[in-house]
Parts: structure tokens; sequence; C-alpha cells
């Protein structure tokens, strides 16, 4: 299944919708040797790790929409304001503040403690500010620490529950620098250094030596690596794909209007002693 392939990334619009719907899941980008890469079943949580400016936050908003488009609910939690898109959706719910993100990750992590599984649920997280306000946020509506910790819970044992993480961020945090490559088996690095290489990257492989492009990163699943080009998808088509279920109807065209003929009513010439003038005293002589 191959891509078209557009200067400086792949443009989602051009492609034919039909083939998210065949692919296993949604579709991250071209790979360099021309095919889809995509987040089937067997990828687990994913883990982009990149500077910012390199794409994160557009292929956050691609794998929402992708995600609410197969009919997955989708928890979208942000608090730098890059998916205003996401406001008014109804398959994507956006968290905006620290309150409302901190219960909601401990909502799912009791779901998770509890063994419940429900229908399929995508949580993305955005960036390192959304990680550092869980870091810092102090009050706690419910028991059971940060965030952060709640999260952590999350991504051990989601996948059970139906629940797949994917988290943003420009450097593994500190807190799950040691646990990192083994709760997210598929790792998205965009020019990675020697050190997140290490940490992330695909073992006894060479660190990729390439310049910072946006929109190019490295997929690592397993053993194996490969570059991709991310799917370009802006805010409008966003919200496109994730209220549609279906290719987009055609635009109507407008019709000219068709010309009827019609009946004219039959008009009968009046007899001629109706045109006949009054006799005047002239005409009696």
């Amino acid at each position: 299944m191959s891509l078209p392939r557009i200067a400086g990334g792949v443009d989602l619009a051009s492609l034919a919708l039909h083939t998210l719907e065949k692919a296993p899941g949604p579709v991250l980008g071209l790979t360099d040797a021309g095919m889809a890469a995509c987040l089937g079943p067997g990828r687990g949580h994913t883990l982009m790790v990149a500077w910012p400016g390199l794409g994160t936050s557009s292929a956050l908003r691609m794998l929402a929409a992708q995600y609410a488009r197969r009919g997955t609910h989708v928890d979208l939690l942000d608090v730098s304001g890059q998916h205003t898109w996401a406001r008014r959706q109804q398959r994507v719910h956006l968290y905006e503040d620290a309150g409302s993100i901190h219960r909601r990750l401990h909502q799912l992590a009791a779901e998770v403690r509890a063994e419940r599984k429900g229908r399929p649920r995508a949580v993305l997280v955005e960036s390192d500010q959304t990680i550092n306000t869980l870091l810092r946020f102090r009050h706690y509506p419910v028991p059971g620490g940060t965030g952060l910790d709640a999260l952590t819970t999350v991504v051990t044992g989601g996948l059970l529950c139906g629940i797949r993480v994917v988290m943003a961020c420009r450097a593994v945090p500190v807190p799950i620098t040691h646990i990192a490559r083994d709760l997210f088996s598929t790792r998205l690095l965009a020019a990675p250094t020697p050190r997140t290489w290490q940490l992330l990257g695909a073992q006894g492989a060479p660190v990729p030596d390439e310049p910072y492009r946006a929109g190019r990163m490295h997929l690592v699943h397993g053993g194996d690596h490969q570059g991709v080009q991310l799917l370009q998808l802006t805010p409008l088509q966003a919200a496109h794909l994730a209220t549609t279920s279906g290719p987009p109807p055609e635009p109507a065209r407008r019709r000219r209007p068709r010309l009827r003929a019609c009946r004219l009513p039959q008009v009968t010439a009046p007899a001629a002693s109706t045109f006949q003038t009054p006799r005047t005293r002239g005409d009696f002589r």
C-alpha cells in the first residue's frame, strides 16, 4: 500500500480515504521504502521524542482524527493550546487544564486497577508542558499521587483494558526514563541524540546521522527501525476526518433550471357581428 509523496512530506488530503479504512491501524506516514507505516494492534503504546517544531503536535492531531474516525474514543490531554480544533468534537474529548487532566487520568487508572475492559480508547498526551503541569499539580481530588503516577499505571496495564497511550515530549520524563523502553513498544524519534538513541533506539544499530527536518522521524519497534515521513493534516482536515465515518460527500452541482414547455390558452377570434358598428340615423336614409 503506497501513499502519494509531495515535497517535504506526505499530503493526507491527496490520500484516498479508503486506504485509511484498509489499514490495520492509524496511518503514520510513508517509509523510506515507499510503504505506509501504521499503528496496528500489535504496536502497543507509542512515545514520540522530538524538539518543538518537528511535527509532534501535527502527528497527535493526525492520530486523534484517525482514531476517532475508526470509532475509538479519544482523550486528548493538552495544556499548551495546540489542539483547539478538538473543542467541539463528539469523538475527541479535550482536557485543557491540570485539574481535569489529573482527574481523568485517575479515573482511567482506577479502571485499569479494576481490570474493567470497556470500549477502545486512545489517550494522547501533548508536550512536556502537560507532563510538567502534572508533576507540579498539588491539589489531589482523588488519592494516588501525581497525575504522572496515574499515567504510568494506565500505560502499564492499559492495553489489557483497551486503552492505548500516545505521548509526545521533547525528552523522556525523568521518572520513567529507566522503564520507557519497556512501557512504549513503539517509539518515534526525530533526529535523536546519542543518549536518546541509547535509551529508546534500536539496540545494536548506529545513531541515525541526518539533519533536523519537520515531520521526519525514525520509527522503532522491537529490533527494527526505519525512517518515516509523517502525514500532514491541517486542523480543518482533522476536524472533518474525526467527524465523518466515511468518505466526504461530493459537493452538489448547481443545475440550471430546465425550461418546461407550457401551453398557452387558446384565444378564439370573436364573431364578425361583434365588431359591427351601431347604426346611426344616416343609415336609414
